[in-house]
């Protein structure tokens, strides 16, 4: 029994002596769990373990006789020198349990590591993080001076995407620095900040924080885009023909908590086409810019003219909208045009004079004033008096070309027995594609008798009066 027990001893002994020899130069004095705000002492130091959800241990650790009081900030596998008293290694961290496996080692007389005892040491707990174009990334920069005398840095970086428009600063508390004092034998934590662009290309990309004469590669994954704005069209594309208006609703969403001023622009478009931004479709005012109140969208019309001479067809091109802090934004936009057609009436009067019986007769034009298409199956119907009837010739005209016109003959026969008056008549000219509709104003006039008959009385008027002053008069 007593052998089996002494094996053991000796396999737990092998075990553990990796741990305590972890690192030439250091005696492990302490190696366990420690639970969140217990205080541990070893080598006359001592270290207090504070542990945040989700973020990095937060250690306070001190020492009498003349010893300053240090606070650190370490991840998992954080190596931390205090002075040359204490070597501090965060082994683990259990969130859920409030604890971390804390191993406390302190140099032998065989020296230790030179590198972590003497000079500067420069680390991040985070040097690779991922963030959206436009967003701020942070890294968390310790600086431990192992020296024994107070050291002043000056801190830059290295930027090698000048093209993104990157801007990168030091931060210390809340001011912004570019020299950095940590006196000797303690640490200080400064933050290296890095602002994107949303125009910021995907994928990783280094930069270079200089601390002194040290540096640290640091990293961003730029993943997606993270724009301050949002701009959207209702209808993307639109199927139009040609002479008519063309609009496009657009509209400008601010997602910043303050407001800010678009500028407007189209770029694309062919050659002699014109394109101007509106408040509204009936506004006779073009916009070249728009604010948009934080939080807030705005409605815009964007109308696109053609020139005169446009052919059918699908052309494309690009709305953009122009926000704060470089970031541009861009609606692709299609328009399909399509031949148009459109019917003008026209005769050389509206108005005619005649007698009952007597038939009008004039010629009436039906022009195609569109662009391509065709006006088809074009004829004229008629609205009259009944009893009137009205004729036209030709019946109907298969087609009528872009730019052509078309001659109908209408003849209108009123009926003999009419009575004098004004009448109307009108000629519906219908099409495949539109109808228009004209009014004639007929006039119908009979001969008066009137005139006759007066005279005749007048006649006979004067005829009495003679004979009876004829009469008369010899009396």
């Amino acid at each position: 029994m007593r052998h089996y027990i002494t094996i053991v001893l000796v396999a737990l002994l092998l075990l553990a002596a990796p741990v305590a020899a972890a690192e030439s130069g250091y005696e492990v004095l302490y190696s366990q769990w420690t639970k969140d705000g217990t205080i541990v002492s070893a080598n006359g130091c001592y270290v207090t373990p504070e542990i945040t959800n989700g973020s990095n241990v937060h250690l306070c650790v001190k020492k009498p006789g003349g010893y300053a009081e240090t606070n650190y900030s370490a991840s998992v596998d954080g190596l931390i020198h205090y002075y040359d008293q204490l070597r501090i290694y965060v082994i683990d961290v259990d969130y859920a349990g409030g604890q971390v496996y804390l191993e406390l080692s302190r140099p032998t007389s065989g020296g230790g590591s030179t590198s972590a005892s003497t000079g500067t040491r420069v680390s991040c707990d985070t040097p690779g993080q991922s963030a959206l174009g436009g967003d701020k990334v942070s890294f968390p920069i310790v600086i431990q001076n192992n020296d024994n005398d107070d050291r002043t840095y000056s801190l830059s970086a290295q930027n090698d995407y000048p093209e993104l428009g990157w801007t990168t600063c030091f931060s210390y508390g809340d001011k912004t620095v570019y020299k950095v004092n940590v006196p000797g034998k303690q640490s200080k934590t400064i933050s290296f900040d890095v602002q994107t662009t949303s125009s910021s290309t995907l994928g990783e990309k280094k930069l270079i924080a200089k601390v002194g004469d040290k540096s640290i590669d640091l990293y961003v994954d730029i993943t997606s885009v993270n724009h301050t704005a949002d701009l959207s069209a209702k209808y993307g594309s639109v199927v139009e023909s040609i002479g008519n208006k063309i609009f496009y609703e657009l509209r400008i969403k601010n997602m910043q908590p303050n407001e800010n001023d678009y500028l407007l622009s189209v770029t694309g478009l062919p050659e002699n086409w014109y394109a101007q931004f509106k408040e509204d479709k009936a506004s006779t005012s073009e916009m070249a810019e728009v604010i948009v109140p934080a939080g807030s969208e705005k409605t815009i019309f964007l109308e696109i003219v053609p020139p005169y001479s446009v052919q059918p067809g699908e052309y494309n091109f690009t709305a953009v909208v122009s926000a704060p802090g470089k970031d541009t934004l861009t609606k692709d936009l299609t328009l399909k045009l399509k031949s148009s057609s459109d019917m003008v009436v026209s005769s050389g009067r509206l108005s005619y004079e005649t007698k009952p019986g007597q038939p009008v007769e004039f010629d009436v034009y039906v022009s195609n004033t569109g662009k391509g298409a065709a006006l088809t199956n074009v004829m004229i119907e008629t609205q009259a008096p009944s009893g009137w009837y009205v004729t036209v010739t030709p019946e109907k005209a298969n087609s009528i070309q872009a730019g052509g016109s078309q001659k109908f003959h209408v003849k209108i026969d009123p009926p003999g027995n009419i009575v004098a008056s004004d009448y109307g008549v009108t000629l519906k000219v219908k099409s495949d594609q539109t109808a228009k509709s004209i009014d004639y104003r007929i006039t119908v006039t009979t001969d008066s008798y009137i005139p006759y008959i007066g005279g005749a009385i007048v006649v006979i008027v004067l005829v009495s009066l003679f004979v009876v002053v004829k009469k008369f008069g010899r009396r």
